[in-house]
């Protein structure tokens, strides 16, 4: 396991470099797709790579994301601070796992292997309402790493009630409420 994120970096170039490896895992966000293609069911893949009506949505977020450019810099320095401060705490760096629903479709870890990933990195899982996996579960195999937990506000309050109670029980340290979705549905 690497200590950080520039020795994942380093040993990817170093591996293609001197040695003409390839990684298991592309970067490249088309092939990730095809690669998902072949690893799930055609249930499975239809729902998490599909979108309503004509795309257009869909087509636009991926023109959208094509603007982008990751360019990576190669500066050495003796100290580099990337630490955040979020309502008083600190991290290691401003990266969050957004929450991802029903991840049973793509794995048979669910939601607490990817929980369990985070921690290990130092990264904090935001737990989606639409999760497969217990609160539970999923504070076990986060162990000491942070979680949040996002809500789709039900219509019920009860609901809510013990989904905030089932949260905190399991500390987790933050709410993420999502109000763009008012139904389960297209």
């Amino acid at each position: 396991m690497f200590k950080n994120y520039g020795q994942y970096h380093q040993s990817i170039y170093s591996n293609g470099m001197f040695s003409n490896g390839r990684q298991v895992v592309t970067t490249d966000p088309r092939q990730l797709e095809e690669q998902a293609r072949k690893a799930l069911s055609l249930q499975a893949y239809s729902y998490i790579a599909g979108g309503a009506g004509e795309k257009a949505t869909m087509d636009s977020n991926r023109l959208a994301f094509r603007q982008w450019k990751l360019i990576p810099k190669m500066l050495k320095t003796t100290e580099v601070d990337t630490s955040i401060e979020l309502f008083g705490e600190k991290y290691p760096h401003p990266v969050l796992m957004a929450p991802i629903g029903v991840q049973a479709l793509a794995h048979r870890d669910k939601e607490t292997g990817l929980a369990g990933a985070c921690a290990e990195v130092d990264v904090p899982y935001i737990l989606s309402t639409a999760s497969g996996s217990s609160f539970e579960d999923v504070a076990a195999s986060c162990g000491e790493g942070k979680k949040w937990y996002q809500l789709y506000w039900p219509s019920d309050n009860d609901v809510t009630i013990s989904l905030l109670k089932g949260a905190k029980a399991n500390r987790f340290k933050a709410l993420v409420v999502t109000l763009v979705t008012w139904t389960l549905a297209w």
